[in-house]
């Protein structure tokens, strides 16, 4: 069996978008292939996506299954019941692994600058001539996907090619206004439980001299909805030693609440930011993936 898998500590909608959408590509083109996870899915996957007929998998993997990695490169945060040595695919765009799966996968290893890994999925269905049958929850899938990897167009690793895959995707299911549908439910998904959308969003990294060891973040169309000291007391909640990015889409800002001030003097030179009432205030905002690259 070929098994599609994304990360081991949260999944989020572009993951999860990729994974369903390229599953179910494959299957058009004849072959088995199932999703498999067992990590959280984080609040990005909005109740409505998550009730679509397309789902994840029951399978237990084998011995003789061969995956495929998704919005994943860095082998640290494999599943277990993932082989390396049996990867025939893997489909990433965060930098910083390609020289070591070029030299395993050549041409099956895709690490590129780009929005959403489901832009890359987009334009898979477009090479081999099945995207007019792509079915509509699939398509809407994959607009989340783009929007929430993207900030709804406004992060600097949005590409033409995010741009163009998100066009096509409206065009096939009509839906002009998506981006405001989606962005409400993830809100109210957020403000309804504050702590597992923090929680299952948390990313835990080795100790380093420039960032701390626990990142967390969350996307919110503004940030007056939210309680600022319950956020602190989560996120302490978890370690002494962290950072979560608020990123607020009507100001297209991200708000950076730290764990101490000795952190927030560290994010304040890193990312040339700008403290403001208890946050490393960064405009136009930025995210996590691309927060963690800053040398």
């Amino acid at each position: 069996m070929l098994v599609l898998t994304v990360g081991n500590s949260y999944v989020d909608i572009d993951g999860y978008a990729s994974c369903i959408a390229y599953r179910e590509l494959l299957k058009m083109r004849g072959e088995e292939a199932m999703f498999v996870t067992d990590a959280l899915f984080n609040y990005s996957i909005t109740n409505s996506l998550l009730e679509s007929s397309y789902i994840k998998d029951d399978y237990t993997v084998s011995e003789e299954d061969t995956f495929i990695v998704l919005d994943l490169s860095n082998k640290e945060y494999f599943p277990r019941f993932v082989k390396e040595e049996k990867i025939v695919e893997l489909i990433d765009h965060h930098r910083g692994f390609e020289e070591y799966w070029n030299s395993k996968l050549g041409d099956r290893a895709i690490i590129e600058s780009i929005g959403a890994v489901a832009t890359i999925i987009v334009e898979k269905y477009e090479q081999y001539n099945m995207f007019q049958k792509m079915d509509k929850k699939i398509a809407l899938l994959l607009m989340a996907a783009i929007l929430d990897n993207t900030l709804n167009f406004t992060a600097d690793i949005t590409s033409d090619r995010d741009i163009r895959a998100y066009k096509r995707l409206q065009e096939l299911t009509g839906e002009i206004d998506y981006a405001d549908i989606y962005f409400k439910e993830s809100q109210e998904a957020i403000l309804n439980n504050i702590e597992e959308a923090i929680v299952n969003d948390i990313k835990y990294q080795k100790e380093n001299d420039k960032l701390p060891r626990i990142i967390g973040q969350l996307t919110i169309w503004d940030i007056n909805d939210l309680n600022h000291s319950i956020i602190r007391q989560i996120m302490n909640n978890k370690g002494s030693n962290w950072i979560i990015n608020i990123i607020s889409l009507k100001d297209n800002i991200s708000y950076i609440m730290c764990s101490d001030d000795a952190i927030e003097k560290d994010m304040i030179l890193l990312l040339n930011g700008e403290q403001k009432k208890g946050f490393v205030v960064l405009k136009p905002a930025k995210l996590r993936k691309e927060i963690m690259v800053m040398k």
